[in-house]
Order: structure tokens, then sequence, then C-alpha cells
């Protein structure tokens, strides 16, 4: 029993300071990020006001998106971080998960397919959440966008769960001529 806190003690000695600046970063990065996604949804907020919905959807539509992606960037660099603080490598991490991605972007052409469309999606205003549409053969309000899928919901209740890949014609009923 001594000896384990001996050793806990010797750990906190030697690399306390340095996980404490990396929690420090850790939790600095994750504020800055929150800040700059609502500051940037804040600004939308003060455009015209005819548009105000529209764009505030499209907002926190993108702005959910940045602080999702931005999460699992500041999550992995605390853990290469931690693991270099211990003494780990992770030049071969690094080198492996490269590969790995490379296999999976071949595997998975599908799915980065999704991710493209929904960024275009997004990007060029084709529909936002509320919005009454049409997609191939599917009618219904739009739930939700994210990145992979758009989630329509028909008068009746049905729910259709549409890939962004596969999204080639839309009609937009809610938007009208500017």
């Amino acid at each position: 029993m001594e000896q384990i806190q001996l050793f806990i003690i010797n750990i906190i000695k030697t690399y306390g300071i340095s996980v404490i600046w990396i929690l420090v970063l850790f939790f600095g990065a994750r504020i800055v990020l929150k800040r700059i996604v609502k500051r940037m949804i804040g600004l939308v907020k003060d455009e015209d006001k005819e548009k105000k919905s529209d764009l505030e959807k499209r907002a926190q539509t993108l702005g959910g998106i940045i602080v999702t992606t931005g999460n699992i960037i500041i999550y992995i660099v605390v853990l290469l971080m931690v693991l270099r603080l211990f003494g780990v490598d992770i030049t071969p991490i690094l080198a492996g998960v490269g590969i790995i991605g490379l296999a999976v972007g071949f595997g998975a052409q599908s799915l980065v397919k999704d991710f493209v469309s929904g960024l275009f999606i997004l990007i060029e205003n084709q529909y936002s959440i509320g919005d009454k549409v049409k997609i191939g053969s599917f009618e219904g309000r739009v739930k939700k966008i994210t990145m992979r899928s758009t989630i329509l919901q028909d008068d009746e209740g049905k729910t259709f769960h549409i890939s962004n890949g596969l999204i080639k014609d839309v009609v937009n009923f809610s938007q009208r001529k500017q």
C-alpha cells in the first residue's frame, strides 16, 4: 500500500505541472472554440430581419458541426500530448493513423461523398431546418441536417433519412424568389 502511495506521489511530482498545463490548454481551447462559434452565430443574428431565421438556422447548424469537429481535434491533440508526456513515442501512432485514414478514405468513399455533399448543402444554403422540400421522391419538412444525412418528416409524420451523397435534385418550397 505504501509503495502505491509513493508511486503516485512520484508521478505527481514528475508530471504534475505538465498535466495541469495540458488540462488548462484542453479546457481553454474548448472555451475559445465555443466562444468563437457563439460569436459567429451572434454576428448572423445582427443581419437583416427578413433573412434572420434562415441565416440563424444555417449558422447554428454550421456552428454545431464546427464545435463537434473542433472538440474531436482537441481530444486527439490532448491524448497525443499526454502519451508523449509519459514517454510514448507518438511518431508510429501518427504514421499508423495516416495509413488507417487512407484505408478508411478508400473504403468509405460513400461516407466521404456524404460529408462533402452535406458541406455543400450547408454552404450553398440549398435548404434549412424547417423548410418544406422535395428530395427525389421524398417530400416533407427538414427536421435535421447533418454532414452525413438529411432527415425529412412528411405531413403524415413519416420520417425519411436521406444520405447527402444521394441527393441530386432538390425542390425547396420555402425559399422565395429574392
